[in-house]
């Protein structure tokens, strides 16, 4: 009788919390949706806004570019010392449509922005090499992962000769990034893949993924490639014919700072 009102109460538990987990997500994703759209729609990460920019990738000058207008730009040099930094404007080249000729003769500029990285990353697809007499296999398991990297944002600003003998300007955008993420996933375990094939059990296995990943971003959306490790976080890791063996993951992301 005792044994009964355990499992009554027991199923009871196990319902209120799949209920309780329901309403929790139902709640709190229009709410993280929203908030991430109003961090995005006011941030001017993505848009080639006044600032400090470097003019090569790696290295280069540094230029201080000051937006005029829907079509003009300033380019001032900039000069470092050791207690500042000062904004040369004797040093100013203009860049607009209604000049006749580019004081460099340059039609194309680029300027570049470093800058710290931090990403909600999915790895929506694992690429696993043929081990242990298992065929190579592409898998679709649910994986979630913090991104933390170095990411560089190139602005292409280009000025275009139209039949009116003005020049129309265009910016575009890339950003490039490379760095380290952790999170989970998850994996079917059963007989086949442990190597012991007497384990008559069959379940979705937790996963702590790591892994080190180059992703390319247009505006706040990222893509890229992966190399990572899977670790079985039960007892039957030691038996996973995957535990440490490494991974190709095709990576899809959101950049949330």
């Amino acid at each position: 009788m005792l044994a009964l009102f355990l499992l009554r109460d027991l199923y009871i538990y196990q319902m209120i919390r799949k209920v309780a987990t329901y309403l929790i997500a139902v709640i709190l994703s229009p709410l993280l949706f929203s908030s991430c759209l109003i961090i995005h729609k006011d941030s001017a990460k993505y848009k080639f806004s006044d600032g400090l920019y470097k003019t090569q990738r790696f290295g280069g000058k540094n230029v201080y570019v000051l937006r005029i207008g829907d079509d003009t730009i300033s380019v001032f040099q900039v000069q470092e010392f050791k207690d500042s930094t000062a904004v040369l404007t004797n040093q100013r080249v203009n860049y607009t449509s209604m000049q006749r000729k580019f004081k460099d003769n340059k039609m194309m500029h680029a300027f570049y922005k470093p800058s710290f990285d931090l990403d909600l990353m999915t790895i929506a697809m694992k690429y696993r090499p043929e081990i242990k007499g298992v065929p190579n296999q592409l898998t679709t398991n649910f994986n979630g992962a913090v991104y933390g990297g170095y990411r560089i944002d190139a602005y292409k600003v280009n000025y275009k000769r139209t039949p009116l003998n003005v020049y129309k300007q265009s910016v575009k955008h890339m950003g490039y990034s490379v760095g380290l993420y952790a999170g989970l996933g998850s994996a079917l375990i059963d007989g086949t893949t442990l190597n012991d094939p007497q384990v008559p059990i069959q379940y979705e296995g937790v996963l702590l993924t790591t892994g080190v990943a180059v992703t390319t971003a247009i505006e706040n959306i990222t893509f890229g490639l992966s190399i990572g490790t899977d670790h079985l976080l039960d007892k039957y890791s030691s038996q996973w014919i995957y535990e440490g063996q490494p991974y190709i993951g095709f990576t899809l992301g959101l950049n949330i700072n």
